[in-house]
């Protein structure tokens, strides 16, 4: 048997031990994590009949390996779209709720009319956006995303818009975050077609998604929460076993080959070890590794979160809450990021009847976390009223804290990404996986894991199993 260690068992570790169990025979694996339950920062609250989700809430479907997985484990029936009769969102600026243009895609305008008769941007506003069509093509080399779309468009489109759009999947700072790591297509746009909004426009869609159709939505989640999807894999794991409360302390490479790994239980040794906890996390249980290479795990910034989820009784709620819910730029000197309006945006099975919405707290410039529980539900409440004018306590509140939850893509992320490859080379039975390289979406780790497990094989000297007896698409 080839004895495999696997370092956390959130989505990533789980989707590995699934893939090595369908792929090869005669494994035996070890799902080591420092919680009493597995998912990670994957966590929905039921209380009340109630779906709050503390960490991600839904997945794109446009990414198929986790669509794809989670029919493999019969979830398939369970998955939900959006709620088809609510579009778009709000920016919550100049103390007034304005629809999110319609275009709008990765902080570019690919529509001019609706941008150009957005209130967002004052005439100033607009009159850079042809700042686009004139200047010259920029530099190829890496460089923030922020300063990208600020030359090309300006800064009111950027601090308004963008900002607040694609912080919001990274809770980065758009000034800080690596344009090649993050979205290398608004390069590949510009050095084609000199203008970023032509050559987004002639950029071929990418062959569409069978589950789009199926499902009928670019977004979608379970119908009891996302907690459901590492649950389902935990269980069809046969293998595997999960090691849950004994966190790993260190590895150390055995001479000849393997690791031993310390776990809070004690020692094992094992043939391979897969890493798939945080950079920071793998940089100190690997103190055999080069100063460079740790250096390297050791720089990636991390940003804590905070998610407050709140319902109500709807006659308390005084707004109309017919989009998905609002962003909140940063120069609103709100600390809240956005607020989804969750039983607007969803439509959960047997749910109680109250409105849930999920309030979103932490920017990569801010200690978020210093705050306590009592503090964050005082802030909280404070902007809520401010924005959508509820005075009312809520029914029911949880508050969720994720500890450095988001890893920062940062100016020259991919550079350094390949040179702690070019490190790692001297442990082929060593793969470092997770959120800090490869995108943080749920689909993205999914797919992490996959590629991994297809190399498993040829690194470790093990013959797949035919494509039959793996069931894998």
């Amino acid at each position: 048997m080839t004895q495999v260690a696997v370092v956390g068992a959130g989505l990533t570790g789980l989707a590995a031990a699934y893939y090595l169990e369908q792929s090869y025979d005669g494994l035996e694996i070890d799902l080591y994590d420092p919680q009493p339950h597995v998912g990670g920062w994957i966590r929905t609250d039921t209380s009340r009949n109630l779906v709050i989700e503390g960490g991600p809430d839904s997945f794109l479907a446009t990414k198929p390996d986790l669509v794809a997985l989670c029919e493999a484990l019969g979830l398939g029936n369970r998955l939900i779209g959006t709620n088809s009769q609510v579009r778009g969102a709000y920016i919550y600026w100049n103390h007034r709720f304005m629809p999110i243009p319609e275009g709008i895609q990765t902080g570019v305008p690919t529509k001019a009319k609706p941008v150009l008769a957005s209130p967002l941007l004052s005439l100033t506003g607009k009159v850079a956006l042809a700042k686009d069509f004139v200047l010259p093509r920029g530099t190829t080399d890496d460089q923030s995303l922020g300063h990208f779309l600020r030359r090309r468009f300006g800064n009111q489109i950027v601090d308004r818009l963008a900002a607040p759009m694609l912080s919001g999947i990274f809770a980065g700072d758009i000034d800080q975050m690596s344009l090649k790591a993050t979205f290398p297509h608004l390069l590949e746009a510009e050095q084609q077609a000199r203008s970023v909004y032509v050559g987004s426009k002639r950029r071929k869609p990418a062959p569409p998604s069978p589950y789009l159709k199926r499902y009928h939505s670019v977004f979608l989640t379970t119908d009891q929460g996302l907690q459901q999807i590492p649950e389902a894999i935990a269980q069809h794991l046969k293998h595997s076993h999960l090691l849950l409360n004994n966190g790993v302390e260190k590895v150390e490479p055995i001479a000849g080959g393997g690791f031993t790994v310390y776990g809070m239980q004690g020692a094992k040794r094992y043939d391979a070890v897969i890493m798939t906890t945080p950079a920071f996390v793998s940089a100190r249980a690997l103190p055999f590794l080069p100063d460079a290479a740790t250096n390297i795990l050791q720089s990636i910034p991390y940003a804590d979160l905070a998610v407050i989820g709140a319902a109500y009784h709807s006659e308390d709620v005084p707004m109309k809450t017919d989009k998905t819910g609002f962003l909140v730029p940063h120069q609103t000197g709100l600390r809240m990021t956005a607020v989804t309006w969750v039983s607007s945006k969803w439509r959960y099975p047997h749910v109680d009847p109250l409105f849930v919405l999920r309030a979103f707290y932490g920017r990569a410039t801010e200690n978020i976390l210093t705050l306590s529980d009592d503090e964050l539900l005082n802030l909280y409440y404070d902007e809520i009223k401010k924005t959508m004018g509820i005075s009312h306590a809520a029914e029911y509140q949880r508050v969720f804290r994720i500890p450095k939850g988001m890893p920062q893509y940062i100016v020259g992320h991919l550079d350094r990404m390949q040179q702690l490859h070019q490190y790692l080379q001297a442990w082929p039975q060593l793969f470092l996986l997770g959120a800090f390289e490869g995108g943080v979406g749920m689909p993205d780790r999914v797919h992490q894991a996959l590629v991994m497990a297809q190399a498993f094989g040829p690194r470790m000297g093990l013959e797949p199993k035919s494509a039959a007896e793996q069931g894998l698409q």
